[in-house]
């Protein structure tokens, strides 16, 4: 018995139907995923500030907010911080020292000179001092505030050298030249650390000890002028701050 078309339709085998392509499955897998991907995306890209801020407001503030202001230790050992500045070229800062003596008032007679890789800053005790005293006129003070700021900004050790002529001094308040070098020397370094040096600062009195090394080919009255100084030795390393 024969059998119309549309009931052959209806009772044919399921293998035999038309099934869809193999990759379209996975097709449609990838499309859903990346469909997925940019809604997160579009999702984290608009983050409410009222949200956000309560967020970190809650992760900035204290457990227990009776105590918020008080500082705790987060450690058993606390480190305070230190910051570190680090040494200059010497090179350099001859350059930079000699251009600003050169447009100071008081100290533009100052010599800067390189020596072994430093940085030796003259400055004559005429200037700076009385005869025979070792204090610091007012404006020999005014100029060494204003030196100190500058040396402030550097990480390198500063040596302070105090100089004398091999001549008695003039006065009994000191009773070698000794005492003379190293009061001024003194006086000049501490001079630095209220304008704001905080490294190392060694000061040491030479008195006439380093005349012999002057130019023997200068004057008399010129090498005792130049004997007449406080040395700033701008070392080529840091100051182990």
């Amino acid at each position: 018995m024969l059998l119309d078309d549309e009931t052959q339709e209806e009772t044919a085998p399921a293998d035999d139907l038309e099934k869809p392509a193999p990759w379209l499955v996975s097709f449609g897998d990838v499309t859903a995923l990346m469909l997925t991907f940019f809604v997160m995306l579009f999702s984290m890209s608009h983050i409410q500030s009222e949200r956000w801020d309560a967020v970190i407001a809650l992760v900035s503030t204290s457990i227990d907010p009776s105590d918020a202001d008080v500082p705790r230790p987060t450690s058993e050992l606390n480190i305070d911080t230190v910051s570190l500045v680090n040494a200059l070229p010497t090179g350099y800062l001859a350059k930079v020292f000699r251009e600003k003596l050169e447009r100071d008032p008081v100290l533009q007679a100052a010599r800067v000179t390189e020596l072994d890789q430093q940085v030796v800053i003259s400055l004559p005790s005429d200037v700076l001092f009385d005869a025979g005293r070792a204090a610091l006129r007012p404006q020999a003070d005014e100029a060494i505030f204003r030196l100190g700021g500058v040396l402030s900004q550097i990480g390198n050790r500063i040596d302070v050298q105090g100089h004398t002529a091999p001549e008695a001094p003039a006065t009994e308040r000191f009773a070698s030249n000794w005492s003379l070098s190293l009061g001024r020397a003194l006086n000049v370094a501490n001079a630095l650390e209220e304008a704001g040096y905080h490294g190392s600062l060694t000061a040491v009195g030479l008195a006439a000890s380093q005349y012999k090394h002057l130019d023997p080919a200068l004057p008399e009255d010129e090498r005792f002028a130049l004997s007449r100084r406080v040395d700033l030795v701008i070392l080529p390393d840091a100051d182990g701050q």
